[in-house]
């Protein structure tokens, strides 16, 4: 089984095969700068354009990437909007035979914009799923948050898949520098499928004038994620707190689409509620030890703040760092998003209250899965939402265990894949 090779891709680049050791993910990755490194932004980094400002659809779902469907017909706001589905021959429609058939093994390459901490689960979950289906695959980014190398090593990586037989999957961080590479890859019979972050999903219409079908989206509805997390930061602020609550958002990347659409809705639910003070949202940036000096000078600045909610893992590990250092367990309340171990470790020492999961390990598998339906057995691709999931001291140990074996899970998988 091949091991990552970084270097074929260009300096810049991380490439992860199927089935790579934890071993040389972690050489690689020490030698780019990113072993367990937290400086790189988590999850999921990228641009937004001032263009692409959330939209609420009829049936009240975002069409901004957060898996909606914002435009698929209907003439009055009042009517519900269904989740369509086109039917869309795939490249290999000629030759299904469903009565005779055989499973050719394809290539689906992962093309992300960037390769960090939290990208393994989504590793794992792609491997789990090509080894099942029979595929080989690769994952592939730059080292640091670069969409201008990642769609450079996207336009790379369509030139010599085979067409008709191979496929990718990629994020979608805006429609401007994006939409060529994409329409290239479906102009030569390469399916696509994004994960992670797409501003294309939930818009129906506009995907089908622009690619002729729907690019499929296996990830979080990011505005409602941000609701949910700003539901769960209010009631646990109510159980330390009697009067006003003012509460600080965090982004690591004001124009990220999906941070921004996540601080959107942290905003949308405290702002709902009668004795809440929202302030503006801190940038916090990608870096760990800056998030923490930004943190602290905006508390010394506003010692009124008693909820910080983080739209990445930099804003609930500085909040947790700065309860952790002036003793306020009992009147901050602290949460936010993904499960880095240091976020595990706050909720395990009751610095932060809760973190929220989006399910890698889906963002990885489902694309595969959904991709071997539409190539052997001609199933039209369509949005699956990961969801979000609540940790905190109640699950805590069950978390730790499952998120922080990925690295291990990915060894297993070098060994026997």
């Amino acid at each position: 089984m091949p091991d990552g090779n970084a270097s074929e891709h260009g300096d810049e680049i991380v490439s992860i095969d199927l089935g790579v050791s934890r071993r040389n993910l972690m050489k690689q990755m020490s030698a780019v700068g990113i072993a367990g490194g937290l400086s790189a932004l988590a999850g999921c980094g990228g641009l937004r354009s001032d263009s692409q400002t959330p939209t609420e659809s009829a049936d009240g779902e975002s069409g901004d990437g957060s898996g909606g469907q914002s435009d698929g017909g209907g003439g009055s706001d009042s009517l519900p909007t269904a989740l369509r589905v086109p039917l869309v021959p795939p490249p290999t429609a000629d030759s299904m035979d469903l009565a005779n058939p055989t499973h050719e093994e394809r290539e689906m390459v992962f093309v992300t914009h960037v390769v960090d901490e939290f990208m393994t689960g989504i590793i794992v979950g792609m491997n789990d799923a090509l080894n099942n289906v029979g595929w080989s695959g690769e994952f592939i980014g730059p080292s640091s948050h670069d969409p201008a190398q990642q769609i450079e090593t996207l336009n790379t990586t369509i030139s010599r898949l085979n067409n008709g037989e191979d496929a990718i999957a990629t994020s979608i961080l805006n429609k401007d520098q994006y939409t060529g590479p994409i329409q290239n890859a479906i102009d030569n019979d390469i399916p696509v499928a994004s994960f992670n972050t797409s501003v294309y999903s939930g818009q129906y219409s506009e995907m089908m004038d622009t690619f002729g079908t729907v690019i499929p989206y296996v990830g979080q509805k990011f505005v409602e994620a941000g609701v949910a997390v700003g539901q769960t930061g209010y009631e646990r602020a109510t159980e330390k707190v009697d009067g006003e609550i003012v509460a600080l958002p965090t982004t690591s990347a004001p124009d990220h689409p999906a941070l921004s659409a996540r601080a959107e809705g942290i905003r949308m639910a405290l702002e709902a509620q009668d004795n809440v003070t929202v302030l503006d949202t801190l940038n916090v940036s990608g870096d760990l030890s800056q998030a923490i000096n930004r943190v602290d000078t905006k508390y010394s600045s506003t010692p009124d703040i008693n909820l910080i909610l983080g739209t990445a893992l930099q804003g609930a590990i500085a909040g947790g760092r700065l309860v952790e250092n002036n003793s306020l367990q009992d009147e901050m309340t602290v949460g936010g998003f993904d499960l880095p171990g240091p976020t595990l470790d706050g909720i395990e020492k009751g610095t932060i209250d809760f973190t929220a999961g989006q399910d890698p390990y889906s963002q990885g598998s489902m694309p595969v899965n959904m991709m071997w339906n539409y190539m052997e057995r001609g199933v039209p691709m369509k949005d699956f939402n990961t969801g979000i999931s609540v940790i905190d001291e109640s699950n805590l140990d069950f978390a730790r265990r499952r998120s922080g074996s990925w690295g291990d899970l990915q060894s297993w998988q070098d060994n026997n894949y």
